[in-house]
């Protein structure tokens, strides 16, 4: 059943009120008994809700934090911090450059993940009510999901400060962090859906004393937050 669901979800995506993913039709197609289905999974709610958690858990960018190349690209910055340890203003120029080239590739990466587009829709489905199947189920599953995916974020970013010499401010820690840039990312994404164009045309900005730089208007936003949750350890 899982397995039919998945393949239904990865070649129609998951729509809004579930309804491609009839319990009925699925038992049809995956040929197994109605009475064991129906005994695992008492409702489509719990059956969708196992269907999300095996997108997520077979994505590699779930256990990561981010997906495999914008990971690299924090790591090469990490490893390019490294080499400049010491010298703050190389400091926050490797910064801007881990941040504007991981964001810009992101903010395109999350809507080729067919997990991410799942969980984008639940959300949705929480959000419109009664309407749709969902209800205090489907936040579980959201709340585990979050959870799950932000203690990964985190973990990035207690190693990106490490690496650069930076701390969280007081009264802050890489999770709340990690809350601030997923926000700003979803928020992005669901803008960049409505209008490409609007989201993706290039910025020249010069930050410092850097010469001008095509930046993504997700990138300034993310590295607004960056910079306003982190300080760093040697002023």
């Amino acid at each position: 059943m899982l397995a039919a669901a998945v393949e239904r979800v990865q070649a129609e995506g998951l729509l809004l009120d579930y309804a491609n993913l009839g319990m009925e039709d699925l038992i049809r197609v995956a040929g197994v008994p109605r009475s064991t289905v129906f005994r695992i999974w008492p409702d489509r709610v719990a059956f969708v809700s196992d269907v999300v958690r095996a997108l997520f858990e077979a994505d590699p960018g779930f256990d990561a934090g981010f997906d495999g190349e914008t990971l690299q690209v924090l790591q090469a910055a990490i490893a390019q911090g490294d080499e400049t340890a010491g010298g703050g203003r190389d400091r926050d120029a490797v910064l801007r450059q881990a941040v504007r080239l991981a964001v810009t590739h992101n903010i395109v990466a999350v809507e080729r993940s067919l997990a991410y587009r799942a969980y984008r829709t639940m959300s949705a489905a929480l959000m419109s009510g009664d309407s749709v199947p969902g209800g205090e189920e489907v936040r579980a599953l959201l709340v585990e999901i979050e959870s799950r995916y932000l203690e990964r974020m985190a973990a990035a970013y207690r190693a990106l400060n490490d690496a650069l010499g930076l701390r969280m401010r007081p009264g802050l820690d890489a999770r709340n962090l990690a809350v601030a840039v997923m926000a700003t990312i979803d928020g992005m994404s669901d803008h960049r859906r409505i209008d490409p164009t609007q989201m993706d045309t290039p910025l020249s900005v010069a930050i410092g004393r850097d010469d001008a730089e095509e930046w993504h208007v997700a990138a300034l936003a993310v590295y607004g937050v960056y910079t306003m949750f982190t300080e760093p350890v040697d002023p």
